[in-house]
């Protein structure tokens, strides 16, 4: 049986090779296994080339891959069936099928490795500061917290570089021409930027905002996807527009909280301190602090209501908050922070409410921990994929 189970393992590992899906510790895994016989490196050869690969992904290609994948899983544990949270776990099912077939197929022999203790070993680790800089000539920086450094752009703007913050000096508005800078903030990543007008921006995982180094003299725009809060410098001859998707969001100092990823199909905007004006096409609404807006892709009126704006900022300062969320809702936040893929058992599940605030930092198991004592659900946990169940 230990031996069935390391035989899927490495299946799974070089299946998942040939689309680029490995983390650093799962390659030299494979390597290890690779380098520790002669038919391990030959069995290794034949898979990666030629035409039994061709074969096999155009066998893989005729199959039904939601069929199979649920196949697999009462082969695993016969009582459970597998229902998908987001697009990406269809692929993740398409690469076990190509597991299995690789592990019928062809017989992996392993004498020198405990594979499912090394993958066992993989620790999930919370976000960092982490961030990509691009200039407007294209180049690229990657920012981290440990750093130290300064960065002169065309114009002469001083951009400084210290422990998880990037800051522009004031410099010369009246350049020849306005350029512009972009910070992307990867999954399990955050940072925080001052822009030249005084503004302090905060990006979560997986979020992105487009800025002029310097602003222009009629108004402050600037480009955001994902979650972003900002603390915008007052100036009342400059309003400051935040473009995020279809969705402006017009303000003159203000504090508020903006949720918008790529995967979404809303615009949450929750106002902490001032008050802004949202517009989309002929739309138009005025929120005051502690209200939030909520406008949809397909919807042109903005829904208002009454909520503790500050809890929604909570995650700037270190700190999940959930109040009656959903658990899908909550695994979404915790697979952008901690880098981690889910696995839904039950669809049932996702729609169960829990209400939680907890630290980001911590292990990942003391957030679960949380939530599986309550006695509506429990988690699996195997390298990266956590796996829910009822």
């Amino acid at each position: 049986m230990e031996n069935l189970y390391t035989e899927y393992k490495i299946a799974q590992l070089i299946s998942r090779e040939l689309i680029d899906d490995l983390t650093a510790e799962e390659i030299q895994v494979l390597e290890n296994w690779k380098n520790s016989s002669v038919d391990n490196k030959s069995l290794y050869e034949q898979i990666k080339q030629g035409e039994k690969r061709k074969r096999r992904n155009n066998f893989v290609e005729s199959l039904d891959k939601k069929a199979a994948w649920i196949k697999i899983q009462e082969e695993i544990k016969p009582e459970k069936k597998v229902i998908r949270l987001k697009a990406w776990s269809l692929r993740i099912a398409a690469v076990l099928v190509i597991g299995v077939l690789i592990a019928s197929l062809y017989h992996v022999s392993t004498k020198d490795i405990e594979i499912g203790q090394e993958l066992a070993e993989i620790k999930i680790e919370p976000g960092s500061s982490k961030a990509v800089l691009q200039l407007h000539n294209g180049r690229t920086i990657q920012l981290e917290n440990v750093k130290s450094d300064s960065i002169l752009e065309k114009d002469g703007t001083l951009i400084s570089n210290q422990k998880g913050k990037l800051a522009y000096a004031s410099g010369r508005a009246n350049y020849e021409k306005i350029l512009y800078n972009q910070v992307k903030v990867p999954v399990g990543g955050e940072y925080q930027l001052t822009l030249a007008d005084g503004t302090k921006v905060w990006l979560n995982s997986d979020s992105e905002i487009k800025y002029p180094v310097q602003f222009g003299e009629d108004k402050r725009k600037v480009w955001v996807a994902g979650e972003v809060y900002f603390d915008v410098a007052h100036n009342k001859q400059k309003p400051f527009v935040v473009n995020v998707k279809d969705v402006e969001v017009e303000v003159l100092g203000t504090e508020f909280n903006v949720e918008a990823y790529h995967d979404q199909n809303t615009v949450t905007t929750s106002l902490v301190e001032g008050s802004v004006k949202l517009s989309k096409n002929n739309e138009r609404v005025i929120i005051k602090p502690n209200q939030q807006a909520i406008i949809s892709k397909d919807q042109n009126q903005f829904l208002v209501r009454n909520v503790d704006a500050s809890m929604y900022a909570l995650w700037k300062d270190g700190v999940f908050y959930f109040k009656e969320a959903s658990l899908g809702t909550i695994m979404e936040k915790l697979e952008r922070w901690y880098n981690v893929k889910i696995f839904f058992v039950n669809q049932s599940v996702i729609n169960k409410r829990f209400s939680i605030e907890v630290k980001r930092y911590e292990d990942i198991n003391e957030i679960l921990d949380i939530i599986s004592r309550t006695g509506k659900v429990n988690f699996e946990i195997k390298s990266n994929i956590i796996t829910v169940k009822n």
